[in-house]
């Protein structure tokens, strides 16, 4: 089989199997759809497995393609780069795609400002962030396939590739128009459950007190939208909820919660593999720059 295999359909296997849409993989690879398709037709063929299954959520990887993706991409990326000539970056005219991970926290904080730097520096340079991803974060860094992750991801915290930006907290928001209830028990909570991300630990910790939030929705965003004119308490980080309040202008205030959660330590992570890459180097130097004067913590907590 393996002497039946070429570049351009193990490029083509990559590609279809990062985006799971054959007319993404194609504008990626710069080849028309019909083109795509017929390679994948062929590796199928070659391999005598479907190793994607249309569905609802996109082309799916079957067991095979899982297996195979990782080693797969790993050689591709190492012969590149034995073959490529190190090569500068110049922001100026690059018009390179950069896939970044960020939570919508994440994005409210720096998406704004980068993308303002962006514009002035490199306004070729195409900026693209996700949610989600097949397998695991490190690995997705590891092939290439996510550029650079913002946030608190705590799962890569003994990864050396990484700089800490800054630390925030958990506090509580509320509608100051509604009046919260003085006894902490009857408390109700909203509750942001974002997948794949650490801040489960918010949920993790209610549920240990035995306490259900009255709602839990998969992003930050929606949260202060429901509290008003109710006496719910939403549970977000404290930079978030200074930022909501100053650009959203509702009646809504910061409390301490009454209970303790972790410290949300938020790094800028990359690929140890990407040292030579000065593409990388220059975003991570736009993010950082973003993030010189982040919103101040208060000193009530």
């Amino acid at each position: 089989m393996f002497d039946q295999l070429d570049l351009r359909l193990l490029k083509v296997f990559i590609a279809v199997f990062r985006e799971r849409h054959i007319g993404r993989a194609a504008d990626t690879l710069g080849m028309t759809q019909p083109a795509v398709s017929t390679v994948l037709a062929r590796l199928r063929k070659t391999t005598g497995d479907p190793l994607f299954i249309r569905s609802a959520e996109g082309m799916q990887a079957t067991e095979m393609a899982r297996k195979w993706y990782l080693p797969v991409a790993e050689a591709m990326k190492a012969l590149e780069a034995a073959l490529s000539l190190p090569a500068t970056f110049d922001p100026a005219t690059s018009r390179r795609t950069f896939i970044i991970y960020m939570t919508d926290v994440g994005q409210l904080l720096v998406l704004n400002r980068l993308m303002q730097r962006v514009a002035f520096y490199a306004p070729r340079i195409h900026i693209r962030v996700v949610a989600h991803w097949e397998g695991s974060l490190a690995d997705r860094l590891h092939d290439g396939s996510i550029d650079m992750a913002f946030g608190w991801i705590p799962q890569l915290k003994s990864r050396k590739s990484s700089i800490l930006l800054f630390k925030d907290r958990y506090v509580g928001l509320h509608d100051t128009s509604a009046p919260v209830n003085a006894n902490s028990e009857f408390l109700q909570y909203a509750v942001a459950d974002i997948p794949s991300s650490a801040h489960h630990a918010v949920l993790d910790r209610l549920q240990a007190q035995t306490r259900v939030p009255v709602i839990t929705t998969p992003s930050f965003f929606i949260l202060p939208e429901i509290l008003v004119g109710k006496s719910y308490i939403a549970v977000v980080p404290e930079r978030f909820a200074k930022l909501i309040i100053d650009q959203r202008k509702k009646p809504l205030s910061i409390l301490k919660l009454p209970f303790m959660l972790p410290t949300l330590s938020i790094r800028l992570h990359w690929s140890a593999s990407s040292w030579h890459d000065g593409g990388i180097d220059w975003l991570r130097q736009q993010i950082t720059a973003c993030l010189a004067d982040p919103p101040a913590l208060t000193d009530d907590h």
